[in-house]
């Protein structure tokens, strides 16, 4: 570890005893750090309202100015969900390779444990901060003073942000109702009584349950919805108790819609319950490892929508260290669901996934993201001020 001065060792330590952090990952610390930077009058940003405004990204080795923020990148992660672990794990890799430091904390969910968080990270000192949406009114005034600062913000569908990760909620979720209703014509006759779970207390994912629920009723008038609803938190156990009580209340469900967090509660509801058969069908969004695992085993979960956050979690830790050297970086990433529902499918998706294919492939249009629009420290007034998903 290298050589700490005498404040940031008290920085360090503050915001360690404050709770900033949830299992902080620190390979060294910068003695150069420095937490308070001199506002930039970045103007108003940019509103993209359709992607088609944005060029295709263009690399650009050339460097300009470079920001006087520190080689230290912070993921303020929402919940301990697979996936989140592992948009982790990704950015960290790229962030050791190129000499910048990692931090972390999860929120549980919670708005203002999560704002508390990322005040400390700046108190700190980051030159890029990471996020994925709980309240994004809250999150958007600490982002903006975070984009003043200089600081590279990196966000799921929030803005403001430097980068921001979008997708198509509807097409999402339409298609993974669809799949749905594939199924329950051919294997259910058509009749079917589904659980949808859902996250519609994040405003931009309301597009991806409308997809889902027009999606699975295209089967015809024998699909039933017997519960929509969201649970308590994005975690397993939180899904698991909320599918306990409907399996009392409906025991004859045989078809249960979601994320991947939320599907895999739900069947160990059901395998708990010992009432889980390969009649029935589950299906996930994201692309959970564990969910994978399922489908390949052959039993009630027979699909996952994935995502590449591997490679969204490189790419940013690849970009906030471009950023730090004054280079361009995309505006936006262009992500495109994939349907796992086989072993090769899953054996594909995860080979790409691989540390060593993505190191090679984040800043190629690929089948997984595309990037759109060119954002620099010297163009930081074309940070994007909406999000954009179709």
């Amino acid at each position: 570890m290298s050589d700490l001065s005498r404040r940031d060792l008290l920085r360090w330590s503050a915001a360690l005893s404050a709770g900033a952090f949830a299992a902080p990952v620190l390979d060294t610390l910068s003695s150069t750090a420095e937490s308070a930077h001199a506002a930039k009058s970045i103007g108003a940003g940019m509103a993209v309202t359709s992607l088609s405004q944005l060029a295709p990204f263009k690399p650009n080795l050339a460097t300009g100015t470079k920001p006087n923020v520190p080689k230290r990148i912070a993921w303020a992660n929402s919940s301990n969900a697979q996936f989140f672990l592992e948009l982790g794990s990704s950015i960290q890799i790229a962030a050791k390779n190129r000499g910048w430091d990692y931090v972390t904390a999860i929120a549980n969910n919670d708005s203002a444990t999560n704002i508390n968080q990322i005040d400390n990270f700046m108190q700190v000192g980051i030159g890029a901060l990471c996020i994925q949406p709980i309240s994004a009114a809250a999150q958007a005034i600490v982002m903006k003073r975070a984009i003043q600062q200089g600081i590279a913000v990196m966000a799921l569908v929030t803005p403001p942000s430097i980068v921001q990760a979008v997708a198509d909620q509807y097409s999402v979720g339409h298609a993974q109702g669809l799949a749905a209703a594939k199924w329950i014509t051919k294997n259910l006759g058509g009749k079917a009584k589904v659980v949808m779970f859902n996250h519609q207390s994040i405003q931009v994912l309301i597009p991806r349950y409308q997809g889902v629920m027009q999606g699975v009723k295209s089967a015809g008038p024998g699909v039933r919805i017997v519960a929509n609803m969201e649970p308590p938190g994005l975690t397993v156990q939180s899904a698991e108790q909320v599918m306990a009580t409907l399996i009392q209340a409906h025991p004859d469900i045989n078809v249960v819609l979601g994320g991947d967090t939320d599907s895999l509660g739900a069947l160990a509801a059901y395998r708990s319950a010992n009432k889980d058969t390969s009649h029935m069908y589950f299906s996930g969004i994201d692309g959970n490892a564990d969910a994978l695992a399922e489908i390949v085993k052959g039993g009630p979960y027979k699909a996952s929508f994935a995502f590449a956050y591997n490679l969204m979690g490189y790419a940013w830790g690849e970009f906030a260290a471009d950023w730090g050297e004054g280079k361009s970086i995309p505006q936006v990433m262009v992500f495109t669901p994939i349907q796992l529902d086989s072993k090769a499918a899953i054996d594909t998706f995860n080979k790409a996934m691989s540390p060593g294919s993505i190191s090679k492939s984040f800043k190629q249009t690929s089948t997984y993201m595309k990037l759109l629009g060119n954002i620099s420290y010297d163009t930081i007034g074309r940070y994007v001020t909406t999000s954009p998903y179709k």
